[in-house]
């Protein structure tokens, strides 16, 4: 077997995001740009890490793993077993990691960067091999089975704003994709910015989900039939995600988009999920999160650069911002 098809196995006897999900790396990143490392015992598989290897520089030079699209972790994904003593547990880990760390090594990389589920909290064994790390950010409802308790936990601010939203709009599911694509791209448009994602890669991703039955689309219109904003929430087996959405410029006092992320917070009570807001560093984005009663998880962003160049060429970045604020 290919270490893809035993992933595939290990995929079926563990939990695995959705952002990790083989279906998922084909789809975002194509077939012939990821692969995965697996730390094996015997005939058990321990631990997954899958990656995505992108070429960078003028001629493609550069070798990263790092960040695919769409994609809001990867990284180590070790195989459950709450029988273990924490002792033997950390142990464990290390060793993985250590593993792990020498198999990126192999590589001859010239920069690695993973983004971990917030369920990694070990990151302990890569700073002792040198990696680096940025500790982010994501909220999360983790129990969503009492929508009643989640909505009273809400900020009394946005509870005001749901209740004008759904008094304004109504949710609509029939939403299609191409519409859905045109619409969220005007988003972006009407501010000025590019769209974040290709249509190409949309139709990729969005049928690979369908074909799951991991997402729905989902959108606010007023009585005039106009879309004030619009959200593809998608799901794994422990928790809903909304992967893309927005609100239209023009309609922003409709509140629409306060009541749809209600919504689909509904969504994953329904199919008896945590809801993962997935996270920002933006503060304005994370203050919205924080009013949905989310709890903050910190995730860990692990880093090594191999290449000296590099590392010379961000070091002189820094300094270059350094002084730029000094001179603001």
């Amino acid at each position: 077997m290919t270490n893809k098809e035993k992933y595939e196995l290990f995929c079926q006897q563990t939990y695995v995001p959705i952002y990790s999900k083989p279906w998922w790396m084909d789809a975002v990143c194509g077939p012939e740009s990821w692969d995965v490392w697996l730390y094996e015992s015997g005939d058990n598989i321990l631990a997954a890490m899958p990656y995505y290897m992108e070429q960078r520089g003028v001629e493609g030079q550069y070798r990263y793993i790092t960040k695919a699209p769409l994609t809001q972790n990867n990284g180590l994904l070790f195989k459950r077993d709450d029988t273990r003593k924490a002792v033997t547990a950390a142990e464990l880990q290390e060793k993985i990691i250590n593993a792990a760390c020498d198999f990126i090594k192999s590589l001859k990389l010239d920069v690695y960067e993973q983004q971990f589920h917030y369920s990694f909290q070990n990151w302990q064994p890569f700073f002792w091999n040198n990696y680096t790390n940025i500790v982010r950010y994501t909220y999360v409802i983790e129990d969503t089975s009492d929508m009643e308790r989640v909505f009273s936990e809400f900020s009394a601010n946005y509870r005001k704003n749901i209740r004008k939203g759904q008094r304004l709009t109504r949710v609509c599911t029939d939403i299609t994709p191409d519409v859905f694509y045109n619409e969220h791209e005007k988003i972006f448009q009407k501010q000025g910015l590019p769209s974040p994602i290709s249509r190409d890669l949309w139709d990729r991703f969005y049928n690979a989900c369908q074909a799951h039955e991991a997402g729905q689309l989902i959108c606010a219109r007023d009585e005039a039939e106009n879309i004030h904003s619009l959200m593809y929430v998608i799901w794994d087996e422990e928790s809903a995600y909304p992967i893309l959405g927005g609100y239209m410029p023009e309609y922003s006092n409709s509140q629409s988009y306060p009541a749809l992320t209600y919504h689909s917070i509904c969504i994953a009570h329904e199919r008896g999920l945590s809801y993962d807001f997935e996270g920002s560093m933006i503060q304005r984005i994370a203050h919205s999160f924080r009013q949905f009663g989310g709890v903050p998880k910190p995730y860990y962003r692990i880093r090594k650069v191999f290449n000296p160049e590099i590392v010379r060429r961000e070091a002189e970045e820094y300094i270059l911002r350094i002084q730029a604020e000094e001179n603001v």
